[in-house]
């Protein structure tokens, strides 16, 4: 290879060129794609909303909503250690984890965690529509999602042919889970009625669409990052047919003065 690059130098010139080529035209596809983008970003409103629930017995009480709701928490203090908090929903399923809320490996754990080959997210949560959980230390603390598809954080992002076409899937999100619902909380204890001294607390988040707009990054400091890695790459790939060819040309300097201090014999 050292001799290919010394005795033609036009090799290393064509690496350079094409090297140079390839950072232009995928510099400039980087800078296309940052301008021209088919994902947009939609915004919801986020509101967290406590319920009044109304007791039917002494151990139950009901709600009806009609928004779409992603959190679902249910609290009540000073209850009994064996005492139970059933939740029921009339017409749509909901999921739940004791794990919802926590610390997920930097982020909080929602019911979606994304496989071991990290190709495709998976609901992690048990679905149906009625959840028991337990008194812990005489509380209880219910946490559940109803629809998993609305953003928690009120931002969400997705993928249309143009604002047009994006506003009408998040309006279609925000109604998919917009469903007139009754919710039925009852307290027992060893399977009997539970008397509370208070009602618990169902505290929901409500989402309303509030804006869509395309989203976008800022092209040049974006190209300039996508060209800074080009770079690095090939320079990386240039470094050892550099190294190569300037050795090459050191070595043969050095044989022609070395013959040139040196010549041979006339016979």
């Amino acid at each position: 290879m050292k001799k290919s690059l010394s005795r033609n130098p036009n090799m290393l010139r064509t690496m350079v060129g094409l090297g140079m080529t390839l950072i232009i035209l995928l510099g400039y596809a980087v800078y296309s794609n940052t301008v021209d983008t088919e994902y947009y970003r939609f915004e919801t409103t986020n509101n967290p909303t406590t319920l009044e629930i109304e007791q039917t017995d002494a151990n139950t009480w009901l709600v009806t909503t009609n928004t779409a709701i992603t959190w679902l928490n249910v609290s009540i203090e000073n209850v009994d250690e064996n005492t139970a908090l059933t939740v029921t929903s009339s017409s749509i399923p909901f999921h739940t984890s004791e794990l919802l809320g926590t610390d997920n490996d930097g982020r909080m754990f929602t019911c979606k965690d994304i496989n071991e080959d990290f190709e495709l997210i998976v609901e992690s949560c048990i679905i149906g529509f009625t959840h028991t959980t337990m008194a812990y230390e005489n509380d209880i603390a219910f946490k559940s999602i109803v629809s998993i598809e609305l953003p928690l954080g009120g931002v969400g992002y997705l993928e249309a042919t143009d604002l047009q076409d994006a506003e009408n899937l998040a309006q279609n999100k925000v109604q998919s889970a917009s469903k007139i619902n009754t919710w039925t909380f009852q307290l027992t204890s060893d399977g009997e009625p539970y008397n509370a001294s208070k009602a618990p607390t169902v505290m929901i988040v409500e989402h309303d669409l509030t804006q869509v707009n395309e989203f976008r990054l800022d092209p040049i400091v974006e190209t300039l990052y996508g060209v800074a890695s080009l770079i690095g790459c090939f320079t990386m790939m240039l470094v050892v047919p550099m190294i190569a060819y300037f050795s090459g040309v050191a070595k043969q300097k050095r044989e022609d003065r070395l013959r040139s201090e040196n010549p041979p014999p006339v016979v």
